[in-house]
């Protein structure tokens, strides 16, 4: 058996142009299980060849077409052809890219300058796709595991490496924090959002910086609706507020949403709420408060009363149901053997513990049976998943390794995008900033009265 594969391209000026591709022969008296098919290294090789044909003609057609000026029809001049490479999921292929003298009458300069066409099709030396990619791979794995993903099942440059993985996933977590997520609900001022938030340590990437610095993440969730995860290094934003409320309304799609923010009173998560340029209802987590009272029940369980008095009164703290009661009993009762001493300066330390947890956090206590019954959140659960699935499963436990704040604020932007399923949404909605002119060319058309509407850098 002999197989062949040709392209035939057709260009939108009609012109047509056979390519053959790739030749297989495969005889019957040699066929064998393991040839039956295409092999893996057969697909790869044919996925690029074709991608090098395909980028090629591309580039061709635009080359042409913009040779022509769209004002006054004329053909315009060429000042050279070059040889330029792209990476692309089927790897990297060259192709010949024209520089053009643009025409006086075209805007925006009115100058004759060169400039490549295909440079507002690729601006990088990458294609859009691959960089989601290796964004979207990176947040799930090392580095160099993409690396060795890559290699294994697309036919990639054999001098792609774990750096430039990262340079380009770093970037895309750039492009996602420039960009606030979009929303495809219908906004309503009835909808109730909880907020849960909570705090997650990384390793430092060098001790004498900082051993450990806190990632601040969460989850945004409504009934019937999707949850969103959010993430960020905290010491490089001070004003979590700002952030926490551009991210709000565009989730929710209201400038005033009804919110509810649920922590655990720690690391000063508490005051966020304070700051928030809307109205929000404050909660303290039900479990952190639930653990410090079952730690209490456990101390008295635990309490070994031998005399009379030590049993009445390890029955007295039993039975007792405010805090302040036990602090009395705690220094009323005189106990008689060392162990109940024990227990009862443990027992004393603890409810103080928990009185000053509880009035901290004053006014953000709950009737929490009611909401529960409601079915709706009353711990930071969501937050502790949260947790655990942007930060710990890529940054800590078993992934030993060590982190920048830069690095693992940008790449926690990516997982958290890749986790809402909407990285490559916010990667094409992108747009990146203008570049403003330098002085000198600024101050050129000036002088011809071209462009006086345009800052130079500088100024």
């Amino acid at each position: 058996m002999k197989i062949a594969i040709r392209i035939e391209v057709t260009t939108d000026y009609g012109e047509t142009e056979t390519f053959e591709l790739f030749k297989l022969e495969r005889p019957y008296r040699d066929l064998e299980p393991a040839k039956i098919g295409l092999s893996l290294a057969e697909g790869k090789h044919v996925l690029h060849e074709m991608q090098k044909i395909v980028v090629a003609a591309h580039a061709e057609e635009v080359c042409t077409l913009r040779r022509f000026c769209t004002r006054c029809h004329r053909m315009l001049d060429l000042k050279d052809r070059r040889i330029r490479k792209l990476d692309t999921v089927f790897g990297t292929v060259p192709f010949r890219s024209a520089q053009i003298l643009s025409c006086p009458c075209e805007t925006p300069y009115q100058l004759e300058y060169p400039y490549n066409p295909m440079t507002e099709y690729i601006p990088e030396r990458a294609s859009a796709e691959l960089l989601a990619l290796e964004a979207k791979l990176s947040a799930l794995m090392p580095y160099r595991q993409v690396v060795a993903m890559l290699r294994e099942f697309l036919p990639v440059r054999d001098t792609l490496n774990h750096v430039t993985v990262r340079n380009r996933a770093l970037r895309a977590g750039a492009r996602v924090e420039a960009v606030q997520p979009s929303t495809h609900i219908v906004p309503s001022n009835d909808t109730e959002w909880s907020l849960t938030v909570d705090g997650g340590f990384i390793r430092g990437r060098r001790k004498s910086e900082c051993s450990s610095f806190e990632v601040l993440t969460g989850r945004l969730t409504a009934k019937d609706l999707t949850s969103h995860v959010f993430a960020f290094v905290r010491s490089k934003l001070p004003d979590v507020s700002e952030r926490l409320t551009g991210y709000i309304r565009a989730v929710t799609g209201t400038d005033h949403p009804r919110l509810l923010i649920i922590t655990d009173g720690a690391n000063g998560l508490q005051s966020i709420a304070d700051r928030l340029p809307f109205s929000v209802t404050s909660v303290l987590d039900w479990f952190h408060i639930s653990m410090r009272i079952r730690h209490l029940e456990q101390i008295v369980k635990g309490m070994r009363a031998v005399t009379e008095t030590e049993k009445a009164a390890r029955s007295v703290l039993g039975a007792k149901s405010r805090m302040q009661g036990i602090l009395t009993i705690c220094r009323v009762i005189v106990p008689e053997t060392r162990g109940f001493a024990e227990s009862l300066e443990q027992l004393d330390y603890r409810v103080r513990e928990l009185v000053a947890y509880v009035e901290a956090n004053g006014g953000s206590t709950i009737n929490y049976g009611a909401r529960h019954r409601q079915g709706k959140a009353i711990s930071t659960a969501s937050a502790e998943s949260a947790v655990n699935q942007v930060l710990n499963q890529r940054m800590c436990k078993r992934q030993q390794m060590r982190w920048s704040p830069h690095g693992a604020h940008l790449l926690a932007q990516v997982r958290c995008a890749v986790i809402n399923g909407e990285l490559k949404e916010r990667l094409a909605r992108y747009e990146k900033p203008k570049e403003p002119l330098s002085v000198e060319l600024a101050e050129l058309l000036r002088q011809f009265g071209l462009a006086e509407e345009i800052q130079p850098q500088g100024f």
